[in-house]
């Protein structure tokens, strides 16, 4: 007779590193950026003695390499993409075709870098035809075919068609010029993101409100053209100094064809897959992995942007929370502290289903949405109408003193004219290469184009400012020894 002894063993659960526990969190409170300021790139740029000894930046994908046999085709002149560039071109006195200078250079006067991204950098222009401030957003890469280009001008194209709105970016011009596009667009304070992310950490609901209003109303009269924007997130969503916000970045906007188009319905079949790109994958809508792109994928993104805004959630880019938002489930621990108007909402934007999910007439026809839409339309009112009144004192107090400062009264101190912060018209194109602290400014991993920064810094800030500031007192310093000398 065998007699088995059952022991039990004693098992206690393996330790998991630390990062395991952070690794299961689906969601988390979004991440604060470090401001773009001069101080702030001066402390995160290369020392000069080790970048020397780095390798070389490499190209960017697709890139094609430079060709020892075959020449390189010169540059495309100057040629003009939008309607209203090419009724009313620049005078011969403002841009000369026969001088070297490019047109950007003799039309306008670069006061700094406001953003640059994978496809595009933005600059804070003057123009020199009618004295205002403009963004001029230039393609970083030239164009490596037919097709790149007519997506480029495609773009152009779409951004005229859909303007003028009061909640789509203002379009001015488009141009080609050495093989790259050039936007003139209006000029808006900062992106939705940044300020966000410049917001206390809080839950502002009522701001989410404020902007699911503005967008709403964008949205409807971009899908009631018959486009798709494919790529809304708050990196491409801009703000007035009144707080209205506009919808920017056409790069991605689709043409839709199909009937119901105008109604909502995910029609819009007409385009091949390959002629579309997708957006930025945390925004994107699920239906767009399978092909279905319309104006259904637009509402998910706004989804997504909204609860981002109003919970200051940092959005997953994969894993399970990406996989949740898919499904329909909100994260509870973020959106209890919401009302529940505003989670109802959320949940008919975010549904998986394409027949379930809310087109933009049905959002706009609830009454919560009528509500804070009205409230929102007298706010906005209100501020303009304050902004309008302020600006139109400051010119009157800047006439009178301008007046009076003619008369060289002796008890009246001497106005002198501000010196230029940006090199003349004749600079080359060089100058507008970017230096590689700016370049460690941009995200990586993101897809956005621009980032838009505060209107109120100055061309001091501009990271293409300091240096020749620099240069400049070197060469008055050197000019006035050899004076005294």
């Amino acid at each position: 007779m065998s007699v088995f002894l059952e022991t039990k063993v004693a098992t206690t659960p393996l330790p998991l590193p630390t990062h395991f526990s952070k690794a299961e969190q689906s969601f988390s409170l979004k991440k604060r950026r470090l401001p773009f300021s001069s101080s702030s790139t001066s402390s995160l740029s290369t020392p000069a003695h080790i970048s020397h000894s780095l390798p070389p930046r490499p190209p960017s994908k697709g890139c094609p390499p430079l060709s020892r046999v075959f020449p390189q085709r010169p540059p495309s002149p100057w040629s003009p993409l939008s309607h209203s560039l090419i009724k009313s071109p620049p005078p011969l006195s403002l841009y000369d075709p026969g001088r070297q200078q490019s047109y950007f250079n003799q039309c306008f006067t670069n006061l700094g870098l406001l953003g640059r991204g994978s496809f595009g950098e933005v600059y804070k222009v003057l123009s020199l035809h009618d004295g205002h401030h403009y963004a001029v957003k230039r393609s970083v890469q030239r164009f490596r075919g037919n097709s790149e280009r007519n997506r480029s001008m495609r773009e152009a194209q779409n951004h005229e068609r859909l303007c003028p709105h009061p909640h789509i970016l203002g379009f001015v011009a488009a141009w080609e010029e050495g093989c790259r596009l050039y936007i003139q667009m209006e000029l808006c304070c900062t992106s939705l993101l940044l300020h966000a992310e410049a917001q206390p950490s809080s839950p502002d609901e009522p701001a989410a409100w404020a902007y699911l209003c503005d967008l709403l109303s964008a949205l409807h009269h971009l899908h009631a053209r018959g486009f798709a924007h494919l790529d809304l997130k708050p990196a491409n969503v801009f703000l007035t100094r009144s707080g209205r916000l506009k919808l920017g970045d056409f790069g991605l906007a689709l043409e839709l064809r199909g009937e119901g188009v105008a109604a909502g319905l995910p029609e819009g079949k007409g385009r091949e897959k390959e002629d579309v790109q997708e957006g930025d994958p945390r925004y994107m809508a699920p239906e767009l992995l399978r092909g279905e792109y319309g104006p259904a994928a637009d509402v998910f993104s706004l989804g997504v942007s909204i609860l981002e805004l109003a919970c200051n959630m940092e959005v997953p880019k994969g894993g399970e929370g990406w996989q949740q938002l898919r499904q329909g489930r909100l994260p509870a621990e973020f959106t209890n502290g919401l009302s529940v108007e505003l989670q109802t909402v959320l949940r008919m934007m975010l549904a998986p289903e394409l027949s379930v999910r809310a087109t933009v007439p049905e959002l706009l026809t609830l009454p919560v949405v009528r509500r804070h839409r009205w409230r929102r339309h007298v706010s906005l009112f209100l501020r303009e109408t304050l902004l309008t009144l302020v600006t139109f004192c400051q010119s009157i107090l800047y006439s009178g003193w301008g007046l009076f400062s003619s008369l060289n009264l002796p008890f009246l101190p001497r106005w002198a004219p501000p010196s230029p912060c940006t090199p003349p018209k004749e600079s080359s194109e060089l100058e507008f290469m970017l230096p590689p602290s700016a370049m460690m400014h941009t995200d990586s991993g993101s897809l956005e184009d621009v980032v838009f920064l505060p209107n109120a810094l100055g061309p001091e800030h501009s990271p293409t400012f300091s240096h020749r500031t620099r240069r400049g007192q070197k060469t008055s310093e050197l000019l006035c020894h050899l004076g005294a000398s």
